[in-house]
């Protein structure tokens, strides 16, 4: 790639992946390469915040896109805490049964020492990556369903 094609690539106006730093930067009035490298940056120092913040931004900025992606976007969002109750008793009662609260707040270090004292700490991380995915195609589901009626709804 040449330098023109990689500068062309983060400053054009249009949309990317969901058009969330294009709808952004139109709507705050800031050119669009700063709301992209600023959401980069974010997602290279807090990996999981800069994609909550992407998401987030999506469903709060998206008013015309349908239901389907929207409530497929939230499914997703709603697997990680609720990754949870996939998990083992061992991760459920990990600092004091403490609930789903104290999952998410120790996570790292449970999967370290899961890793450490039981082995194959990635059972864990693969009952979270399965649980988003299911709750992604429940809500996809759920919001498919929801446009299907409501465009029946308002055809004569």
């Amino acid at each position: 790639m040449d330098k023109e094609t990689i500068i062309h690539f983060f400053t054009r106006p249009e949309k990317s992946l969901l058009g969330v730093c294009s709808t952004v930067a139109n709507t705050f009035k800031v050119p669009p390469v700063g709301v992209r490298v600023a959401l980069i940056i974010l997602t290279l120092i807090f990996i999981p915040l800069g994609i909550i913040a992407y998401i987030g931004l999506y469903l709060v900025f998206n008013k015309k896109k349908g239901k389907m992606v929207t409530f497929g976007l939230l499914g997703a969002l709603l697997g990680i805490p609720l990754s949870y109750y996939f998990q083992s008793t061992i991760i459920q009662n990990y600092g004091g049964n403490s609930g789903m609260f104290s999952y998410l707040r120790n996570f790292v270090s449970m999967v370290d020492e899961y890793d450490r004292f039981v082995g194959n700490g990635w059972d864990i991380v693969f009952n979270v990556l399965l649980s988003i995915v299911v709750f992604a195609l429940i809500g996809g589901a759920v919001g498919y369903f929801m446009d299907k009626n409501e465009k029946s709804n308002h055809q004569p």
